[in-house]
């Protein structure tokens, strides 16, 4: 039995080398030294296959970031200094991951090789010229932003002070420049109602909707407001009121009956059985009886009408989007007449005495207004 195990590993780890192997030679190395690694730590007889494989792949994977650090040519392109700064902090951590395992010396004497370097300055001067790349381009997106009045590119150069943070908290006035990119790129959205309704209810909905949460809406970029200047405005928010209807009042009633046998009381009585007198219980049932009477009460509301935003730099609107609320009262009532008793479980849930009574169109205007400012809330963030 021992002797199947120790086979059964040895061939486990002759396949492990040969996976290695196999990795390094499909130049798989960033593979190959992670796995080898894997294989290495904790291990007291380290295989020369790992340690070999490690070696190598280290090798592969620190020239190929040396070349590609020379083919970004940071100095001519700035816009690659992160790109090369990431591939410093790559090589630091092949260094620091290899260090704990050093001197690496597998079971059959082989004494692995590794080239080490200080990045330190490299990576100091990598972040340096990152923030700097940033600092500068965030500044320029700035000055198109005034120029055009484009305000996408003071939001990329807000983006970019924020990556400085990344490196470095107190990089120059990020901070001022980051304020004044959030004003650059903040659209003022007036909201503005144009109310076309033609009943009575008009100036009521109106005046609900003139409480509309709109600082809800509110984000990094867009401000709303119906208290702005509409002509400081980026955009014109206009929400229409076009219609309303009010149905008649509808009330239907349906009646029903139900009965049940019950066990009112239990008598004893004599019987001849067998040419004995015997006395037994006699269960005496009556059926109980009772009508129902279930009164519905219906009225529905609609209010319909649109979201227009206008830019008001091409005095075109950009969205049109239809909006339409619907508010319906629903009343009911359940009583009976008759004996309780004959009443199912699911007709006692239902029993109740008093029936809403119907509201005015006035109060159904409120009602009305109030699912329409959550309706425009939802369709005017999206």
């Amino acid at each position: 039995m021992k002797t199947l195990f120790y086979t059964l590993v040895l061939i486990a780890a002759f396949f492990s080398c040969r996976s290695v192997e196999k990795m390094v030679e499909k130049g798989e190395y960033e593979r190959a030294f992670n796995y080898s690694i894997s294989k290495l730590q904790g291990e007291k007889n380290k295989k020369t296959e790992y340690i070999k494989a490690l070696e190598k792949a280290y090798f592969k994977l620190n020239s190929a970031s040396a070349r590609e650090i020379e083919r970004l040519n940071a100095p001519a392109k700035p816009e690659n200094w992160s790109k090369v700064l990431h591939l410093y902090h790559s090589m630091e951590d092949r260094q620091e991951r290899l260090e704990p395992l050093l001197p690496l010396v597998s079971e059959d004497r082989y004494k692995a090789t590794f080239d080490f370097k200080n990045y330190k300055n490299e990576i100091s001067n990598a972040e340096e010229n990152t923030c700097l790349y940033y600092y500068n381009n965030a500044s320029e997106l700035m000055e198109q932003t005034e120029r055009t009045g484009d305000k996408v590119y003071a939001r990329e150069a807000y983006d970019d002070l924020r990556k400085i943070d990344t490196y470095n908290r107190n990089y120059k006035d990020t901070d001022k420049l980051k304020e004044r990119a959030l004003k650059l790129g903040l659209n003022r959205i007036y909201v503005d109602i144009f109310n076309d309704l033609r009943d009575f209810q008009s100036n009521n909905i109106e005046q609900e909707l003139r409480n509309l949460p709109v600082a809800r809406l509110n984000d990094v970029w867009n401000e709303y407001s119906i208290n702005f200047d509409k002509n400081n405005a980026d955009y014109v928010l206009v929400i229409e009121l076009n219609q309303t209807f009010f149905s008649p009042e509808r009330e239907r009633v349906n009646t029903y009956s139900e009965s049940k046998e019950i066990l009112v009381r239990k008598d004893k009585i004599k019987e001849r059985r067998d040419s004995v007198d015997v006395w037994v219980e006699k269960e005496v049932y009556e059926r109980v009886r009772a009508d129902i009477s279930e009164l519905f009460r219906e009225k529905q509301s609609e209010l319909r009408g649109s979201i227009k935003v206008l830019d008001t730099r091409t005095k075109e609107f950009i969205k049109i989007v239809p909006v339409n609320a619907f508010h319906n009262f629903n009343g009911y009532g359940c009583k009976y007449i008759g004996d309780e008793r004959a009443l199912t479980d699911a007709t006692r849930k239902k029993i109740d005495n008093f029936c809403e009574i119907f509201p005015s169109d006035f109060d159904m205007a409120y009602d009305l207004a109030a699912v329409f400012k959550n309706v425009v809330i939802d369709e005017a963030g999206r």
